[in-house]
């Protein structure tokens, strides 16, 4: 499963680490992709990450899956990307799967994808969110997958393995890492 995961300064840590270390773990092809023309990313909590690559070094339409995590500055950053715009509107009308965790359902918003869509997101932004959202730890649109944070980020890597590769799969990697849902 070839996956993108967008990074800009003030990315949450947690949830890019989790998510790109899980996916790996499940033998996924994981390109972190810096958005703002620097590979290396100051994240919320000052924590320093070095992406893969620059967005413009890439064609998404070489991907699978679109993952975007949350933290409200990095968000901010994302919603202004206009070629992560267009890639996620492709990617829904493709039926290639996108999710996003945190603050990031407003990345999806300004992409105007959310209409007759079910979410879930921070309880923060829920009120920026012009859709209902869930409480729900993790929501499963068809081909959309959201989450609520920091502390769902193991649940929704290995929901996204589960979805996409297979429950076996999802199985496996968490046992592996002694997690239990």
């Amino acid at each position: 499963m070839k996956t993108i995961v967008p990074l800009a300064n003030g990315v949450e840590e947690m949830e890019a680490v989790i998510i790109i270390d899980t996916l790996r773990r499940a033998g996924w092809d994981v390109t972190s992709v810096a958005v703002e023309g620097n590979t290396t990313i100051k994240c919320s909590r000052g924590v320093v990450l070095i992406a893969d690559t620059l967005w413009e070094r890439i064609a998404p339409a070489d991907f699978d899956l679109l993952v975007l995590p949350g933290g409200i500055k990095g968000v901010e950053t994302l919603t202004t990307h206009a070629g992560l715009a267009e890639t996620i509107r492709i990617f829904l009308a493709s039926d290639r799967t996108v999710a996003a965790i945190c603050a990031a359902p407003l990345v999806l918003q300004a992409a105007g994808v959310l209409t007759d869509r079910s979410v879930t997101c921070h309880p923060s932004v829920s009120k920026d969110i012009t859709i209902t959202t869930s409480k729900s730890n993790v929501v499963i649109d068809g081909n959309l997958i959201t989450s609520q944070g920091a502390g769902t980020t193991m649940e929704f890597a290995l929901t996204l393995i589960q979805e996409l590769e297979s429950e076996t799969k999802a199985k496996q990697v968490a046992d592996a890492m002694v997690f239990s849902s």
